[in-house]
């Protein structure tokens, strides 16, 4: 039986550190915990992570790529969900899979976004400010600010208003537009 080589980037020192990275997510996925302790193990797999984030358990973020990742203040991942931030082709189908794929990687979720439960994050994804994805949905494009998206693959189902967004849940009775973040993207 074969082997699939590893890249360069998954050798010597590099593999420890995947391993201990598998080893947080597995912690942050299973046990039972409060979600800041979820996004404080999250972060030191280096995830970048806003503030008064909620992360469910049993989410899947990226295992290869964690670094991919940026999620922003105040969302919200509800559990069982999959955040992809990398594609992988198989040396032996490359010819056929990546014929007319653009390659996408890496997810950015915007502040205040709302990720239903069960859903897929597919890499090179944009959920916009302070929108709504229900659950069960596959997204594969990016999803404009203040929209509701739903279904296999995700589509904007409706869209609302800035005004319809209570903001004063947001810390110190700012939008997520006013001052800056506290991650860098």
């Amino acid at each position: 039986m074969g082997t699939i080589p590893l890249e360069k980037e998954f050798k010597g020192i590099a593999a420890v550190r995947s391993v201990i990275n598998r080893l947080l997510h597995s912690l942050a996925r299973n046990l039972p915990m409060y979600p800041a302790w979820r996004a404080s193990i999250h972060r030191m797999r280096g995830i970048r992570i806003g503030r008064d984030v909620f992360i469910g358990s049993d989410v899947f973020i990226d295992n290869t790529y964690p670094e991919r990742i940026v999620i922003e203040d105040f969302v919200t991942v509800i559990s069982r969900t999959f955040i992809i931030g990398h594609s992988f082709t198989p040396v032996h189908l490359k010819k056929i899979l990546e014929k007319n794929e653009i390659r996408q990687t890496g997810v950015l979720l915007k502040k205040g976004c709302y990720i239903g439960g069960q859903s897929v994050i597919m890499p090179g994804v944009v959920i916009g400010e302070c929108a709504i994805i229900g659950a069960g949905s596959v997204v594969t494009r990016d999803i404009p600010d203040y929209s509701i998206a739903a279904g296999n693959p995700a589509k904007v189902i409706k869209t609302f208003s800035k005004e319809d967004v209570i903001f004063d849940v947001f810390d110190s009775r700012k939008t997520p537009n006013e001052g800056r973040s506290t991650i860098e993207v």
